[in-house]
């Protein structure tokens, strides 16, 4: 079965819905289970607007009367703090096996920036558990996903947003009816994405102590825990690995695809990703002026205490040229258990930034740059094309081939 027809044989097999499915053609079981987030440990006391500048809140709050869709379905008056948000607290994550067989080793594929939907992501898992024989866990990072309201995916509903937006921001660059939640969002409290990251780290780590209790439907008692990252994944699965939570990690290996450059390096002004407002915003805030924004904001700069280490080693993966030794420090003790493809086309994670993060370690880490033969983007390296499908299987099987040598 090629690409485009795995694509589709899968998309119409896969639900989100609770419960264990199979599909004896593909001799595959779907087991989608619930998973509830440790509030407290991800978030700082208090919320997101609670510190936040009067002047500033009063200017949001003139621009929220002024902007009904910003504010129905985003910001609320600025009056519902992230961690109310249900949806990204209690949620279903899936695990793709081979029917038949066990093994107490998986792999966890974490996915990129501002996605809504696992449908590009069911080929890459099939690939890989029937190539490793391993479950492959499909976890969704912290409002993404179905970590989200659903209204934030509505078309309509965001198209009126990114109007907003274009009304409040006139040189905007890219802002869309895809992007324009997230980016909403970000820019106006920056701080998110770091929380954000922090929650998702948090809950991968519950994850893998669940695994090894043998507290997962699905997977075994003592199931280890590989990694996968895609894109922001990637950033995310580099700190996991760095911080090693719980000694969770200890083994573990980790494929980085499209991702893994340091932030700075990063250019996510994309109609799928982020405009350039918040892109602008988000860089300003993390690459130029965080430790001053650390001195005069108490909620963050509880995140960043010493014993935190994943908010330490997330400070490390921001700016390529400051706090270099630490992450090469840390990049070098698991440098054998690290692997990076980059695309040669990627313009939002460039395959010499990811190369120039990796290879700053004081070990070498394996990586590989490789182009496809057709016209491809970051976001989409794989599109479901009918008349280049020989080409895409080829694409397809130059990175995954090399995904499952070094995951199995």
């Amino acid at each position: 079965m090629n690409y485009l027809d795995l694509h589709k044989t899968l998309k119409e097999f896969y639900t989100q819905e609770p419960g264990v499915f199979i599909n004896s053609e593909l001799g595959i079981t779907l087991t989608n289970n619930f998973f509830t987030s440790d509030v407290k440990r991800a978030f700082p006391p208090g919320d997101e607007y609670m510190d936040m500048n009067p002047l500033m809140k009063a200017l949001m709050k003139y621009f929220l009367h002024r902007n009904e869709y910003s504010d129905k379905y985003l910001l609320k008056m600025l009056t519902v703090p992230d961690k109310a948000i249900q949806e990204n607290n209690r949620f279903t994550y899936s695990i793709l096996s081979p029917s038949g067989t066990v093994s107490n080793e998986a792999i966890v594929l974490l996915h990129g920036l501002n996605e809504r939907g696992w449908e590009k992501y069911l080929p890459w898992a099939y690939y890989i558990l029937k190539n490793t024989g391993k479950s492959v866990i499909m976890f969704p990072n912290a409002f993404h996903m179905n970590r989200a309201p659903e209204c934030w995916s509505n078309f309509r509903l965001m198209k009126e947003i990114s109007s907003e937006r274009k009304n409040l921001l006139p040189g905007v660059i890219l802002s869309s009816p895809v992007n324009a939640a997230i980016s909403t969002r970000l820019q106006f409290v920056p701080q998110r994405f770091v929380y954000s990251g922090i929650q998702t780290i948090n809950d991968i780590t519950t994850l893998a102590e669940l695994a090894k209790e043998g507290s997962i439907q699905g997977l075994p008692k003592n199931t280890s825990l590989d990694l996968f990252g895609y894109s922001i994944g990637a950033f995310v699965a580099e700190i996991i690995m760095m911080s090693n939570p719980l000694g969770l990690f200890n083994t573990s290996r980790c494929f980085l695809f499209c991702g893994g450059s340091t932030l700075d390096k990063m250019s996510p002004v994309n109609k799928f990703i982020l405009d350039s407002e918040a892109t602008n915003q988000l860089m300003d805030f993390y690459v130029h002026r965080l430790d001053q924004n650390i001195t005069t904001d108490e909620r963050l700069s509880s995140l960043f205490k010493d014993e935190n280490e994943e908010a330490f080693l997330f400070k490390a993966m921001l700016n390529n040229e400051e706090n270099k030794t630490v992450r090469e420090r840390y990049l070098g003790k698991i440098s054998d258990r690290l692997y990076g493809v980059a695309l040669a086309k990627d313009d939002v994670m460039p395959g010499a930034a990811i190369q120039q993060t990796l290879n700053h370690s004081r070990k070498k880490i394996r990586f590989d740059e490789i182009d496809f033969e057709y016209g491809y983007t970051h976001e989409n390296p794989f599109p479901t094309l009918t008349g280049i499908s020989d080409k895409i299987d080829r694409a397809f099987e130059s990175v995954f081939s090399r995904a499952v040598s070094f995951l199995s």
